[in-house]
This record gives C-alpha cells, structure tokens and sequence, in this order.
C-alpha cells in the first residue's frame, strides 16, 4: 500500500469566516484510496507463440492544486509504481493488481459543501497521472529519471492552470464553478500531454530493446458534499478521452463510503488494456464482496434460490 501525505497552502481566513467555513463542512474524509483494483488485457503487444506476454508498468504521479491559491501545487511520483503490475499477460487475461503495486492512499482531504463554497472555501482538485508502460529492458533507474522530469513538468502545467482560476466570480454558482474545474482539468492533459509523450518516448528510445510508452489516463476529482457531487460529475461527463474524474466519493451507506467504480482504457503501440480503479474512503483499497451464503429452502430469506428447471421437450 502506498500513503501520499502531500500537503497544500491552504488561503487565510478571518476567524469569523473560518469558523462558518468549519461549520459549512459536511465531512471531512481523512483518508481516500485510488485503487488500481485488476487489469484485462484486450489485446496483448508481446501474444506470440515464442513469447512470454506482456509485462505492464502503471506508473502512477500524484497531484494535487487549490484553485485561486497561489503555491499550492504538490505533485508526487511514487517510485514504487515501477513495479511490474501485471506479468505473463496475454489476450483475454484478467490479473488482480497487488495493492502493493496498485493502491494509492490520499490524507488529509477536506470535502466542502455549497456553504463552504459561499463563504470563502475552495475546493482542491487532487488527482494522479497514470501511464501504462509495457516493460522490456530499459534500466529502472532510467524510466525513474524520466517520471521525475515527467513529474516536473506535469506540477508546471497544473500550477499555471489551476491556480490562477478567478474563484470568487464562481463562487455563487457551484454549476459554472464545477464547470471551471472540468475545464482546468482538460486543459491541463491538452497543455502537458504532449512535452510528457516526447520526454518519456525520447528517454525510452535511447536504450536498445527499450519499453514502450502505451497510454495516459489522468484522474481529476473534487471533494464535495452530496449536494453539489451531482454537478462535479455533470460537469466531467464529457471531458475528452483519457480524463476520468468527477466528485470524490462521499456517500455513506451502513458507516461506509460508497466507492465509485472506473474504467481506465490504455491503448497503443498494439496494446490495449483496461484497468478496473475504485475511489473510496480509508486506506484498505476496495474489497471483493464476499459471495452471497447458499439457499435454505428451509428459511427462503437466507442467499438466492436456484433458477427454476428448463422444460424438457419431447
């Protein structure tokens, strides 16, 4: 499991506004997991009868900016996202991600509600890089140089993107404000994807044998209350291809926080894979339901009774 405790600047208040913020605050989730939960290899690169299938890296970037707070960028690359996340993968296979590998644990995040908003509170917007990698033979220490410098760019495009947005002409309108945010997210992918493909592509490409540079997917969520999640996700229903995102998950059923379910698509080079994430609170990932107990014909309320018999024809 991996714990990203990435810290912000957080504006400052009058203590009067401070204290209606704190009050505003529906929740505050002190921990929110990105779980990189299983793979399913659509269509493997290395499927050849004299190969071993594909071996795929997720590595993964932390971020995270507070619109109209200047020096709040933090963005992180986790070393450990280098590990192997799947091996050995071929057409049609579906492999479990270890959370050794695949689970990332958010801290300190604050979720704000509409009267937060109006009295001053700005929502972050936090999120991760992820890019799929089909690994061969470039050194490790190599494709760790290149994430840094990746990292580095990617903090450039956010800082200048997401902090400078004009908070406070939004703040009465959590439409238009939620809207903004959608719009800073893909302008951050459209600004930093390409300088991120020529880095990784040019530094892979300068060792025989090299791994190959198969897709990105960034993640942008905003930690709200119920009552203004309805427009965060609105509002990310149509980003372009490769951004996933909308509201952080905060409804609680029976003391629980329901995770939200995505589907990231990775896709080139002659590779398509797609990887099961779940976003949800605490720091344990998402686990499996356990399966439904067998049918008590004897108490009929207790598992799910068998379909009935197919009629036999003459």
């Amino acid at each position: 499991m991996r714990r990203n405790h990435l810290t912000t600047t957080k504006p400052r208040r009058s203590p009067i506004v401070a204290a209606i913020a704190a009050m505003a605050l529906l929740a505050t989730a002190c921990e929110t997991y990105v779980d990189h939960h299983s793979v399913l290899a659509v269509d493997a690169q290395e499927n050849g009868f004299f190969e071993d299938g594909d071996e795929l890296i997720l590595a993964t970037i932390d971020f995270r900016s507070t619109p109209g707070v200047a020096g709040s960028t933090v963005v992180h690359f986790n070393n450990g996202s280098l590990d192997k996340a799947a091996t050995g993968l071929e057409d049609g296979d579906r492999r479990t991600i270890a959370n050794s590998r695949g689970l990332y644990v958010f801290d300190d995040i604050t979720v704000v509600g509409l009267p937060g908003l109006l009295s001053g509170t700005s929502p972050e917007i936090i999120g991760q890089l992820v890019i799929a990698i089909e690994n061969d033979l470039t050194p490790r220490d190599l494709i760790k140089d290149i994430m840094e410098d990746v990292r580095d760019e990617l903090g450039l495009q956010i800082a200048a993107i997401i902090e400078p947005l004009e908070v406070a002409d939004l703040l009465a309108d959590p439409a238009a404000l939620t809207e903004s945010f959608a719009a800073a997210s893909a302008a951050v992918q459209a600004a930093a994807e390409p300088s991120l493909i020529n880095k990784i592509l040019i530094g892979l490409s300068s060792f025989g044998n090299p791994d190959d540079l198969i897709d990105f997917n960034f993640l942008f969520f905003v930690p709200v209350t119920p009552g203004l999640a309805g427009f965060v996700d609105n509002a990310f229903a149509d980003l372009p291809a490769g951004v996933v995102g909308g509201a952080f998950p905060t409804t609680v059923v029976d003391g629980e926080i329901v995770p939200r379910r995505l589907v990231l698509t990775f896709q080139g080079d002659g590779a398509h894979y797609e990887v099961t994430t779940y976003v949800g609170g605490g720091d344990a990932g998402f686990i499996v339901p356990p399966p439904p107990p067998p049918w008590d014909p004897c108490n009929p309320s207790v598992g799910i009774p068998p379909p009935p018999p197919r009629p036999v024809c003459p």
